[in-house]
């Protein structure tokens, strides 16, 4: 598996927030962070929590880990990076009310599964033959409007509060992820996607899986996400990172 990312700062913003990382030496992780809009040093909390999360991994996800194991160590990296992050935010004033989204994904060829770790709201996508579905969910207010009825999936997507998050990685003293698996055959023409909302709130997803499938390589797939999203007035900024089976 080979994973390709892009970030970009879009047509609005003044200032990146979003982070990514890419770990291809011994065991594989991947994984976007969006510092949280409007506040002090968002692009500090997503640049620190990736480097905290990657340090973590490198140290503790050894290539026999599978199953529970595996889910308690992504569990316990982003617990290490909220600490990280809450706690220089309580001691740097310029730092004050920082906090990151972080969407992590783990392969395990192997196991034919891959492994994710997220907080916030932004997504991994699956393609396969049978289509794109959404793996994660958002933690976000229009999503539990969602959940409880109170709004249709449609509404949601124009919601004027979708861009309120519920869970966020610094904001609080403790933070509760999302960790979990799915089965993934890992085929040359099935697709890890991970994105900020800069993506996700400006497209569709059956228009990301056309264009992921009508590029020619997934370096050429990110730009062409990235520059549509930006055609669409770029609002915010945008990050992808495809990951690509073999």
């Amino acid at each position: 598996m080979k994973g390709r990312a892009m970030s970009s700062v879009g047509k609005v913003r003044k200032a990146n927030e979003d982070f990514f990382g890419i770990h291809e030496k011994g065991q594989l992780f991947y994984m976007v962070a969006d510092g949280m809009g409007g506040h002090k040093a968002g692009d500090v909390a997503s640049e620190e929590t990736v480097g905290c999360v990657s340090e973590f991994l490198q140290k503790h996800l050894h290539p026999e880990a599978r199953g529970a194991e595996v889910e308690k160590i992504l569990g316990e990296s982003i617990s290490e990076a909220n600490t990280e992050i809450f706690e220089k935010a309580q001691k740097q004033e310029e730092c004050s009310g920082m906090g990151t989204t972080l969407t992590l994904a783990v392969p395990l060829p192997k196991e034919n599964k891959v492994y994710f770790a997220h907080v916030g709201d932004s997504r991994a996508y699956v393609i396969e033959k049978d289509g794109i579905y959404q793996v994660t969910r958002d933690h976000s207010l229009v999503q539990e409007l969602v959940i409880n009825g109170d709004i249709t999936e449609e509404e949601a997507k124009a919601h004027p509060k979708r861009n309120v998050i519920t869970r966020a990685v610094g904001t609080e003293r403790e933070v509760r992820p999302d960790v979990f698996s799915i089965d993934f055959s890992f085929d040359s023409d099935h697709y890890i996607i991970l994105c900020t909302d800069g993506l996700s709130n400006a497209m569709g997803e059956e228009e990301i899986k056309n264009t992921v499938r009508d590029s020619g390589s997934i370096e050429s797939a990110c730009a062409a996400l990235i520059n549509k999203a930006n055609e669409r007035g770029g609002q915010d900024n945008i990050t992808v990172l495809i990951l690509q089976g073999s």
